[in-house]
């Protein structure tokens, strides 16, 4: 095979890759539509109207320069009391690192699919603390 045609095809699928993955499709506004948490045997569920209803919200804003901001009154602890700071990917695990503290840092294991963002952490027994579902802002 000619290493021209060769060459082109490798750098189609390079930047083909780049717009399916995951990382590459975090960065932007995003806004809590849905959740899950459990406590302890329940997992209760938050739909879109009831997170309207009573006016409770969680924006999350990815810059491409890895770091992140976001404003929220949900009240789930880990999100509470987190800090705006930097971002990190690593496979399917997206790292909010604690401007303070490493050791305060918060992961979640992320996906997109059909322009929905998942959050799900779960704590050191497999229960559900956050399971959350995220629309892209434009």
């Amino acid at each position: 095979m000619n290493n021209k045609v060769f060459s082109s095809v490798f750098s189609w699928l390079k930047s083909t890759e780049m717009f399916a993955r995951p990382s590459k499709q975090l960065p932007g506004k995003w806004e809590l539509f849905e959740y899950y948490i459990e406590e302890g045997d329940e997992l209760r569920h938050f739909t879109e109207d009831q997170l309207k209803g009573g006016k409770v919200f969680w924006n999350i804003n990815f810059n491409e320069d890895e770091n992140y901001t976001h404003k929220s009154n949900l009240p789930v602890s880990l999100v509470t009391e987190m800090k705006d700071g930097k971002w990190n990917i690593s496979k399917n695990y997206v790292t909010l690192l604690s401007p303070e503290n490493f050791r305060n840092s918060i992961e979640f294991q992320f996906a997109i699919e059909k322009g929905t963002l998942k959050f799900l952490k779960k704590d050191a027994f497999g229960r559900i603390e956050f399971f959350g579902f995220f629309n892209k802002l434009q």
